[in-house]
């Protein structure tokens, strides 16, 4: 939602996450953050540098009735962590049982400031703008599916496997690389979150109201993602990517170059069209991007607790003791 004044604008974001991991509510408070800065909000990592906050954020957390207290301190504990690290407001955090939901339901809603956003002229955006991808297809989904299914996948995998994994999750707050990107000239900025990389593609399209040309094999992808997703049978590009994000812009190899330079992964995955078409290439192969299906991580719950994943309520998860 935005509210604009003639000099700025006030936008929120709301998002909900679901899940069992004491980690849950950074995801959620990191989808939310990048959201609102992808809209103009900016965000500082160092808060004593300032006495100003960027953004105020209110939590709220839905609880199964199994749910051991201990591990919803640990949910608020972290968020309170997180949010004076980004110089974020938590305006309230408040907790409740809801006997209606089977796993932890985490819901952020974001509000901050920013510049009014330039309007996308689509007179004059004309086809052929690059499409530049920054980040990982499905990395913080297979941060979440393995925060929640760490104890199976510790049969599969080696330590130092997951312990690689679960380092990724410093970079699902994509703070840096999105204010690097506007300053590279990348004059349309979304996050890739619900549903993947693939339903991003396809609301962009509907945004700018113009057809892709995109390259699959240009899209970057973890190992360690592919590995995680093959054990499960879920899609990576079907699956949230916080911290990943979708970058339009006149010249993506300059963009992609300046990004890159600085530490931050990105590539030129396609351009813009003057048609309604969404085409995806691999290699020969040709196929038009579907309509957006549910986030592939959801199937991780479609079967609730008696679906053999969770065997019973009171199962520690990663980081509880």
């Amino acid at each position: 939602m935005k509210l604009e004044t003639q000099t700025e604008q006030l936008i929120s974001e709301t998002v909900t996450v679901y899940g069992l991991s004491p980690q849950i509510g950074i995801h959620a408070l990191a989808q939310t953050v990048n959201a609102l800065a992808a809209q103009g909000a900016v965000f500082s990592v160092c808060p004593e540098t300032t006495t100003e906050t960027s953004a105020g954020v209110t939590v709220q957390i839905a609880c199964p009735e199994y749910i051991f207290k201990s591990r919803i301190h640990k949910i608020e504990k972290l968020l309170k962590k997180a949010c004076k690290k980004y110089n974020i407001n938590p305006d309230r955090i408040q907790a409740s049982v809801n006997p209606a939901v089977q796993v932890i339901a985490v819901t952020v809603t974001g509000i901050a400031k920013a510049p009014k956003e330039e309007t996308w002229n689509r007179e004059t955006a004309r086809a052929c703008k690059d499409i530049v991808f920054v980040g990982y297809a499905g990395m913080d989904g297979m941060l979440r599916i393995t925060e929640e299914k760490e104890q199976e996948l510790k049969t599969r995998f080696a330590p130092v496997f997951l312990k690689q994994v679960l380092s990724y999750e410093q970079h699902i707050f994509a703070l840096r690389e999105i204010e690097a990107a506007k300053a590279g000239g990348a004059f349309v900025v979304r996050q890739v979150a619900d549903g993947g990389i693939l339903a991003a593609l396809w609301n962009l399209a509907l945004e700018l109201e113009q057809g892709l040309d995109l390259d699959m094999k240009k899209i970057s992808i973890l190992q360690e993602t592919i590995e995680v997703c093959e054990h499960f049978r879920l899609n990576p590009y079907q699956m949230i990517s916080t911290g990943s994000f979708l970058a339009v812009t006149d010249n993506g190899e300059v963009l992609a170059d300046a990004l890159n330079n600085q530490g931050i992964t990105a590539a030129v995955i396609g351009h813009t069209t003057d048609n309604n078409d969404k085409i995806l290439r691999n290699g020969e192969e040709m196929r038009y991007i579907d309509r957006p299906a549910p986030d592939e991580i959801l199937k991780l719950y479609s079967g609730g607790m008696n679906d053999g994943r969770i065997k019973k309520a009171d199962t520690p998860v990663s980081g509880e003791a």
